[in-house]
């Protein structure tokens, strides 16, 4: 199933597999796992691959993803706020 970015803030991205949501992050052209930060990025040219980056404990539900986007987001804001 194709990945689709439903929101993006920062380096943060909501992204599903149409049924499935999962949070990832978004730097050096390359995509990473929010969840597990020991695991490599990979390239960001191919949405596709996201699921790679991803294990099944990572997916969840629409709501709880969008509440862990929204903590995530927020929170990367007030670090960058912080830096200025």
């Amino acid at each position: 199933m194709p990945m689709t970015v439903v929101a993006d803030q920062g380096t943060h991205l909501l992204t599903t597999d149409g049924t499935r949501y999962a949070v990832i992050e978004r730097r050096s052209n390359s995509f990473y796992n929010c969840h597990d930060r020991t695991r490599e990025g990979i390239p960001a040219d191919d949405l596709s691959r996201i699921a790679s980056i991803l294990d099944a404990d990572d997916w969840t539900d629409k709501e709880t993803a969008q509440a862990a986007f929204e903590k995530i987001a927020t929170r990367g804001t007030e670090l960058a706020r912080r830096m200025l």
